[in-house]
């Protein structure tokens, strides 16, 4: 078979640009150092939500055994637990703000390189994989409550399944790799129950070891799940019902909308003085990509692009439906009720990372099925209307409020406490942790068994 041009030129370059570890370990630091700088300095010094009255003070009351499957809130937070554990062990307490950080960040680095390496087989175009390996770090909203923290570090875990569940895995060893990394991100997020019907979908036609492994590992992480909530309920009490009319339009107001402009309060304005009509008007792009994915792709690529959209609506839809409450009636929400209701959900920055995943699905199958006639227009071409996309989409991070300056840095605090609890043992002392301001305690016996102190 003839090759063209540009097929040409590929393969006359050096072997090294076509080493797989090497684009992965690029896309690692790429996706750390962009995620570390989604997060100004003077915000990375507070804790944030669970960081600090569940998973660091539990870990000094109890320990790691205690602690590591301890539910919380009708659900396992695995990870978190474990970090934390970590953290404890074998950082300085007064430094544990930066620990999370930086774990954090280098773990969003993981799940970018993890997606690169899960994307082989399917997304045939190479630069379309380095695109789909960004994603989870593109998203305007995420640097709201989701970046730099363990509280919401599930939201990757979800991705992460997610792509297990729809990747090509060729060898045992690696099948044997992602079921662990299967279950520990089960483990830690709920919402992966809904990507284990896809993975047993999948067993029809895919019965190879790979497959089935990790299948059970993430059927043994959402069963634990399940258990958990079963025995120890989340409790949330509301008279609301939540309908699939509010599940859609609450997906394009938080999903969607803040792709395309991540002021929240500027689109709370909008809606109020013009209803949700032009809502639907940025869903077209996102539309077109997933119809020009679907048509030019081939089935790996329909299976997993159907599978992120449908995890995208049914994890969304799932979050309102189990908190009930009124301001998720998004369908019978009018006027200026729209500058009361929440349109920065972290469950809208998670969908929108899946329907932002269109993009490079559409972009690998276009090249695949144009290049054969021009190889070079479809490559310049599709590259830069995306890039140019994605460009834009950065433009609006600096639109996203952040509510992680709405508490006390953490390293005088923790100071503090040791000036306190050294002139009384006996004392509990209170913490400050982000967002609002909340308080948390922790008994002066616990701060002054640390090592350091």
């Amino acid at each position: 078979m003839k090759l063209s041009r540009v097929e040409q030129g590929l393969s006359r370059l050096p072997s090294w640009t076509r080493n797989e570890l090497l684009w992965t370990a690029v896309v690692f630091v790429v996706v750390t150092i962009t995620t570390w700088l989604r997060i100004a300095p003077a915000e990375q010094q507070a804790l944030w939500a669970e960081d600090g009255p569940v998973f660091l003070r539990q870990q000094l009351e109890n320990g790691t055994f205690a602690s590591l499957l301890q539910p919380y809130a009708g659900y396992q937070h695995f990870l978190p637990r474990l970090f934390a554990a970590g953290l404890v062990e074998f950082v300085p307490i007064e430094h544990f703000d930066r620990g999370v950080f930086i774990l954090c960040v280098l773990f969003a680095g993981f799940v970018g390189a993890a997606t690169f390496r899960l994307t082989r087989g399917i997304l045939r175009w190479l630069p379309a994989r380095f695109l789909m390996a960004i994603v989870p770090v593109m998203v305007p909203l995420l640097s709201r409550e989701i970046i730099g923290d363990l509280a919401n570090i599930h939201t990757y875990c979800l991705w992460l399944v997610a792509w297990i569940a729809v990747a090509q895995i060729n060898s045992r060893r690696e099948g044997i790799f992602w079921a662990v990394i299967a279950l520990a991100c089960a483990l830690s997020e709920f919402q992966a129950v809904v990507v284990v019907p896809f993975m047993l979908l999948r067993l029809i036609w895919n019965r190879t070891f790979s497959h089935v492994i990790v299948s059970v590992g993430a059927l043994v992480g959402a069963g634990a799940q399940v258990f958990t909530w079963l025995n120890y309920p989340r409790g949330t009490e509301s008279d609301e019902v939540v309908e699939i009319a509010d599940v859609i339009i609450g997906w394009l107001a938080n999903a969607i909308l803040p792709i395309w402009n991540g002021d929240v309060e500027a689109n709370a304005v909008y809606l109020a003085e013009n209803g949700t009509w032009f809502l639907w008007l940025g869903l077209i792009p996102f539309a077109l990509a997933a119809v020009i994915a679907l048509v030019c792709g081939k089935n790996p690529e329909r299976f997993a692009l159907v599978t992120l959209l449908l995890v995208s609506g049914a994890t969304f839809g799932g979050s309102l439906i189990v908190n009930p409450f009124w301001f998720f009636r998004f369908a019978d929400i009018e006027g200026e009720v729209w500058l009361l209701v929440l349109l920065n959900l972290r469950y809208g920055a998670s969908a929108g990372m899946f329907a932002l995943a269109c993009l490079p699905f559409a972009a690998s199958a276009f090249v695949s099925r144009v290049s054969p006639k021009l190889p070079v227009f479809s490559r310049v071409a599709t590259l830069g209307v995306t890039l140019l996309f994605f460009a834009y989409i950065a433009m609006q991070w600096p639109e996203v409020d952040n509510a992680r300056d709405e508490g006390a840095a953490w390293t005088p605090q923790w100071r503090q406490a040791l000036t306190v609890c050294e002139a009384n043992p006996a004392a509990i002392y209170q913490f400050e942790t982000a967002p609002e301001f909340r308080k948390f305690d922790i008994r002066c016996s616990d701060v002054l068994q640390q090592p350091g102190t």
